[in-house]
């Protein structure tokens, strides 16, 4: 039977089905009352267990299994004829002979085992080793069957040198192992190969125990899944002798998934070309210009994947545009399986964006990654250079277990610290300079002070009551233009867009009535948004019109105060008494005073914004201590996946340019104590950042002593925002 999957594939098989007409205790015939009703019950199961390969073998007997072998070849099960043998030492040995293979041929093998074929059960023929070796020269898989099972078993009864000649025999490739049973003699040593058991090449191990009755076809022992190009006994033969890749004892396809079944070419290099793709394929293997690189890139190419590293990327672009070329039609067709089978065709001309179609060639609105899945591409090149880069690995690790790359999560605490650091930046630069201005206080006082020791305090006194009511207008007025600017976002035109924007899929929906209360709330909230802002600005120009009113009315009340006072001003300069000075020093420090309540309000707001400050870098903290733990889990995952042939072993981070950067930045004069305590092993953002908010004896501690102590602690804490938000994460 010929296999509609192309290339590499796994089948699940069980190798030690008994025909209706075996004997013994569970014979089928005790429970079935037709051998028709057997085979179809028996192959109804196989069917319903993904079991597509079967072995049908009876105690040095083939003439029994006929009517299953038909049965089966007609729903589709492969078949393939056999025996079971009894050896010299009591071994029971499975015999399996390719599809096909004539009734008289296995016959012959039968007896060219020393034994008469339909022999009843229990009959002894040739030793194990010759029955080993006559069946494997005849082609035949030669299997040891529940091997830890007294008293036919083969790790039963023996042990010493016999049993180590018996599993170092180069004929030898697989063991059949009941589960549930105890371990055989020296199981444990013989499924490692250590010595003495040590071979060139492992033995499989598989599960293959007696089949009477359907049922049994559902217990673990009964079958195997094997990685093979085709359902023959040839590609199990090959299967056992690479047991890590190719032999599994349960399910290894694990959930259904996208697969891309081929690629073809129009134009360029490979034109006219279409190569089928195994659902396994993981690696190309060809001679120096076969076209490996062309495929490769042509499959990041049409999928719209971006290499890792930067020579990659650079190799990646050459080959598109010098072997693919421009007006290269690239196509790979996909078979997606959420959410519900489905064939697509990414088609790609060099150098237009990838277009997806579906089955009727109709180009869909999806992308690449929408159809086919997560998808990784490497060349051999590309590997050799992340293998050089620490972070490139991690990436590439992060993405073997599952991960983006990039957490949302993650990503919105840091833009949420850097827009905290410049709102702290903007605060203390507005909180600085409002110190600065009211440091002028006492100053302008102490001035203020002079002139009421003269008489002209008293005499300018109505005047100086004029110029400190009249800041109060200008005060007034600056508080509204603050109001203002605050709520001009409240009715912005952009705002009341995004809410009112049309949902996809309402009107479709059998649940439309519950998903239209979703569209309900957001244009609700854009109309109370709308009117809110409306409200807020006629609160604002009403706020304006009464200060606008009441300076109007006090400008008209005091007119005849200031008329008398230019005249009391015209005296005082008469005199020598300088009351213009005054009444300016006054007028600031009116001002001034005016202004110190928002010093208060300024303390409070840098207070909330450290406080925030504090609670994003936990979440920081938290988040990195997740990551770290997740590449822990990727590196586990990776080695392995390869069976610890490839080695990963993550460390603390050993680039620092990041942090140094920084450092230099922010500091002058000599650094070699900062840069050292950078790059020590146990170096920690949080804690350098701890250290330099303590003082000279934390730093000290770090061998940051001196001029390079004061510089640190002179750049404050723009210096250390940066750091404490730049992470110490792990890299393999």
């Amino acid at each position: 039977m010929s296999d509609n999957v192309r290339g590499a594939h796994w089948i699940r098989a069980a190798l030690q089905v008994n025909p209706y007409a075996y004997q013994g205790k569970t014979a089928p015939s005790t429970t079935f009352a037709s051998e028709r009703d057997y085979n179809k019950a028996l192959l109804d199961e196989c069917e319903n267990l993904g079991i597509s390969l079967i072995a049908v073998t009876d105690h040095w007997c083939v003439d029994t299994a006929k009517e299953l072998i038909t049965a089966a070849n007609t729903r589709g099960v492969v078949a393939l004829p056999g025996f079971e043998a009894n050896s010299s030492e009591g071994i029971h040995l499975l015999v399996i002979f390719e599809e096909g293979t004539k009734a008289t041929t296995v016959n012959a093998a039968i007896g060219a085992c020393g034994v008469e074929p339909s022999s009843r059960n229990g009959t002894t023929g040739d030793s194990f080793r010759q029955i080993l070796e006559k069946m494997t020269a005849k082609g035949a898989l030669v299997i040891p069957a529940h091997v830890n099972v007294p008293n036919s078993g083969m790790l039963t009864g023996r042990s010493g040198q016999p049993l180590v000649e018996m599993v170092k025999n180069p004929s030898l490739h697989v063991l059949a192992i009941t589960p549930g049973q105890p371990d055989g003699t020296d199981q444990a040593k013989i499924v490692k190969g250590t010595k003495p058991y040590d071979r060139k090449h492992p033995l499989a191990i598989i599960h293959a125990d007696d089949v009477t009755h359907p049922d049994q076809l559902k217990t673990v022992g009964a079958s195997t899944w094997f990685k093979v190009s085709g359902s023959r006994a040839e590609s199990l033969k090959l299967a056992v002798r690479t047991p890590e890749t190719r032999v599994a004892l349960s399910d290894p396809t694990g959930q259904p998934r996208a697969s891309i079944r081929q690629i073809s070419w129009t134009g360029g290099f490979l034109d006219g070309v279409t190569l089928p793709i195994s659902s396994d394929l993981t690696t190309l293997i060809g001679g120096r210009g076969t076209g490996k690189s062309t495929v490769v890139e042509s499959l990041r190419y049409a999928l719209g994947l971006t290499p890792i590293g930067e020579d990659a990327t650079r190799d990646h672009k050459a080959i598109v545009e010098k072997v693919l070329r421009s007006g290269t039609i690239v196509k790979v067709e996909v078979e997606a399986v959420s959410p519900t089978p489905h064939r697509y065709t990414i088609e790609r001309i060099v150098p237009n964006p990838p277009v997806v179609r579906d089955a009727s060639g109709t180009a869909t609105n999806q992308r690449p990654e929408d159809v086919a899945g997560p998808v990784e591409v490497f060349g051999q090149h590309e590997l050799a250079e992340l293998a050089s880069s620490p972070e490139r690995v991690a990436e590439m690790l992060r993405r073997f277990a599952g991960g983006n790359g990039v957490d949302p999560q993650y990503q919105e605490v840091r833009e949420k610290l850097a827009d905290n650091r410049k709102q702290l930046q903007r605060g203390e630069s507005s909180f600085a300079t409002l110190q600065n201005e009211l440091a002028d206080i006492p100053r302008l006082e102490e001035q203020v002070e002079q002139y009421k020791k003269t008489d002209v305090a008293a005499r300018l006194e109505a005047l100086q009551r004029l110029a400190k009511e009249e800041s109060l207008f200008k005060e007034g007025g600056q508080r509204v233009s603050a109001v203002a600017e605050v709520i001009q976002s409240l009715g912005d035109s952009e705002l009341e867009t995004t809410l009112l924007a049309l949902y996809d899929g309402v009107e479709d929906s059998p649940r439309h009535e519950t998903l239209e209360r979703v569209s309900a709330a957001t244009s609700k909230l854009a109309a109370r948004l709308k009117e809110l802002a409306g409200e807020a600005r006629k609160a604002i120009t009403e706020a304006e019109s009464a200060i606008s009113g009441a300076q109007e009315e006090w400008e008209s009340s005091v007119q005849d105060q200031r008329d008398g006072h230019a005249e009391v001003l015209r005296k005082l300069h008469d005199e020598g008494l300088e009351p213009d000075k005054y009444l300016d020093t006054s007028k600031a420090l009116d001002a001034l005073k005016a202004k110190q309540p928002r010093l208060a309000r300024q303390v409070e707001k840098l207070e909330r914004l450290k406080k925030d400050r504090d609670s994003l870098l936990g979440q920081l903290a938290s988040q990195e201590r997740e990551q770290v733990e997740a590449l822990h889990d990727a590196v586990r995952a990776a080695n392995a996946a390869t069976g610890c042939v490839v080695v990963v072993q993550p460390i603390a981070a050993p680039d620092r340019s990041n942090i140094t950067e920084v450092i230099i930045k922010h500091t002058t004069g000599p650094r070699p104590q900062m840069m050292a305590a950078v790059a020590a092993d146990d170096f920690s953002p949080r804690s350098f950042v701890k250290a330099v908010r303590s003082g000279d004896a934390e730093l000290a501690k770090l061998g940051i002593k001196g001029a390079q102590a004061a510089n640190l602690r002179a750049a404050g804490e723009p210096l250390l925002r940066r750091v404490s938000r730049i992470n110490g994460r792990s890299r393999p």
